[in-house]
């Protein structure tokens, strides 16, 4: 077995675009010693394995490295609801029957009638800061702005918002992120508050429905024809956090790439009907999903390379975004492109559920930005950090400025 590319892979590499292409040339399915798990990388293998459930499943989909638990951060998580199987880890009949409500709320009507809406509240951000000349995007406008289109969608209340999208962060990092006792003791605390509170959520729309994505949701409990239990609803309200973190990082992701050629923002603005293009190509080019997993179910023969039953994978949809056989000069970011058969929403069955919410949310935001700011740069001189997560893909500060 050849591991000299494999043992090269850092999982959490600020930019491994240039290790991808050479995996894309040398070693396309390489094992990495380290992750335990191999790395696929060209197109065509990572379409092959996300097409077939069957023999590739996702029952691991959210790799993570191992995070060491303290007893006081058990006895906190006690204190809430067991996880049961959600959605993104699950397989076949049991996977449709978790997404089938989601399809449900993230349906392309529901999400049209939000536009007015994140209109609203982008303007509104940026009006909380337009007279400063200098903003930190992704705090003070891409969070905010996501968390309020996912979580109008849902009818979470307006005061509470911004304790939901705090307590959805601190549950995700606690799982993704080494931290002491005492702070993973206090975030596992704030994640039973979490759960808690979409309980009793519930259990109001449950007793007086409303007209929207909560209401759709609890319609699907466990007097529905789909028969999801109370926590498999409490835990799919939870994925709400990678409703509003994969919209800010498309946002922050993308203003980068479009500010680091003024010319690019100049065309954005001056053709605004091509935002939607846009928004695939910065979805194509560094998309805010960075690597899922699977794992085989059987022995099969991928890029050349058998692998047993059991055997890990990784999936970086990036790579295979900047595979040539997707398109031309697949490595550079072309404003103008067109390509939509990319893998930035993922593919088949596990395809992204909120994919129509997310576009929506890039486009009308491109857009006003595009509006309020004519003259928008990068401040000079900033770091630009990428967020330490295998998963998702974003940064951690975003500076601009305006004259």
């Amino acid at each position: 077995m050849s591991v000299a590319l494999g043992t090269e892979f850092d999982i959490l590499a600020e930019d491994p675009y240039d290790f991808y292409a050479r995996a894309r040339q040398q070693e396309p399915v390489t094992f990495c010693p380290d992750l335990n798990a191999w790395l696929v990388t060209r197109y065509e293998d990572i379409k092959s394995v996300l097409l077939q459930p069957e023999i590739f499943s996702a029952s691991n989909s959210l790799f993570s490295r191992n995070i060491h638990f303290y007893p006081q951060t058990f006895e906190e998580l006690s204190k809430g609801y067991p996880p049961p199987a959600i959605v993104i880890t699950s397989d076949g009949t049991e996977h449709r029957r978790l997404r089938t409500p989601l399809r449900k709320v993230f349906s392309s009507d529901r999400v049209k009638v939000l536009e007015p809406f994140m209109r609203e509240t982008a303007n509104s951000l940026i009006n909380t800061f337009i007279e400063d000349r200098r903003v930190e995007i992704m705090e003070q406008f891409a969070y905010p702005f996501a968390a309020e289109a996912v979580h109008k969608l849902f009818g979470i209340p307006g005061q509470d918002i911004e304790q939901v999208r705090q307590r959805c962060q601190e549950w995700y990092t606690m799982y993704t992120k080494e931290l002491d006792e005492e702070r993973q003791a206090a975030y596992a605390k704030s994640t039973v508050a979490l759960l808690h509170y979409f309980a009793d959520l519930i259990a109001e729309r449950q007793a007086a429905p409303q007209d929207d994505g909560l209401s759709e949701l609890v319609r699907f409990g466990p007097t529905g024809d789909q028969s999801l239990t109370q926590t498999e609803l409490i835990y799919t309200l939870l994925l709400l956090q990678g409703g509003y973190t994969n919209p800010a990082n498309l946002i922050g992701n993308g203003l980068r790439l479009l500010l680091e050629q003024p010319e690019r923002w100049s065309i954005m603005r001056e053709h605004p009907e091509r935002i939607p293009q846009v928004v695939e190509e910065i979805v194509r080019f560094d998309g805010p999903i960075k690597i899922f997993a699977r794992v085989t179910t059987q022995e099969v023969t991928l890029g050349g390379v058998t692998l047993p039953a059991n055997a890990p994978l990784l999936i970086p949809f990036g790579s295979g975004n900047r595979d040539e056989v997707l398109c031309p000069h697949a490595g550079e970011f072309q404003v103008q492109r067109t390509t939509t058969n990319h893998l930035g929403w993922g593919l088949g069955p596990h395809s992204c559920a909120a994919a129509a919410l997310a576009r929506l949310e890039g486009q009308v935001a491109f857009e006003v930005l595009g509006q309020r700011f004519p003259q928008l740069r990068l401040v000079p001189g900033q770091k630009f950090q990428r967020v330490p997560t295998p998963n998702f893909q974003g940064y951690e500060r975003l500076e601009v400025e305006w004259e």
